[in-house]
């Protein structure tokens, strides 16, 4: 009985052969990468950060960045041989590891994931839990995946269809600092997590609070009058 990781590498070397370098090859319909990059990267401040992309296949997310002006510090792990060795013709600057998230050392400012969990494997929760888990341990500062909702009018029989109610449930126990975005295509969602859920005086994230006061140039906006 082949293993998930086997069957993983199978169904994606399968589709390299037939697509080649191509979106398609993991799983994406073309114009859609682009999307899922930017909402990643709207997660924070990724300018001359670390960054972990597991799962990353042909490694485009660095190029995405590079593309947007982002300078990162880019490591990206998959455990498809074949992906990776293309990743590392494309892309001379970044560390590239053939292998799954759990032989990852060491810690980084984001962790990221794009299509990991696209398809549906036994125990898919009990995988999803493990998973988000290991990428929040390795990220200073945040853990942001992507899934495909169960909000569809159409499911497949391959595809994990995740409720997004489930997958908030599961981060609010990593982190008291939770958002899900659900507003970028309708059938998709992203999860951030934060690393850093400290509350101010104000009973307000202070990492979010510290965003406002940039942008106005005080605590309160609007001051109270009598």
């Amino acid at each position: 009985m082949k293993t998930r990781q086997e069957d993983t590498i199978k169904r994606y070397s399968e589709r390299l052969a037939k697509f080649g370098y191509d979106p398609r090859s993991l799983g994406w319909n073309k114009g859609r990468q682009t999307i899922r990059f930017t909402i990643l990267a709207e997660m924070g401040e990724l300018q001359n950060s670390s960054v972990l992309d597991v799962g990353c296949g042909f490694g485009d997310l660095y190029g995405y960045l590079q593309k947007t002006g982002v300078n990162v510090n880019y490591t990206g792990c998959d455990l498809n041989p074949d992906l990776i060795a293309i990743a590392k013709q494309k892309y001379s600057g970044p560390n590239f590891i053939v292998g799954d998230v759990e032989e990852v050392r060491g810690s980084f400012d984001w962790v990221f994931a794009t299509g990991v969990f696209e398809f549906k494997y036994p125990r898919m929760i009990s995988l999803v839990r493990h998973t988000l888990a290991k990428m929040f341990h390795l990220a200073r500062k945040g853990a942001a995946a992507d899934f495909i909702s169960s909000y569809v009018e159409y499911k497949s029989k391959e595809g994990f269809h995740a409720h997004p109610e489930e997958i908030f449930t599961i981060a609010k126990r990593l982190s008291k600092r939770v958002a899900l975005r659900h507003d970028y295509m309708p059938y998709e969602f992203c999860i951030y997590i934060y690393k850093d859920s400290e509350t101010n005086r104000r009973n307000v994230f202070s990492s979010f609070d510290k965003k406002i006061k940039e942008k106005f140039g005080s605590d309160e906006f609007f001051p109270l009058r009598e």
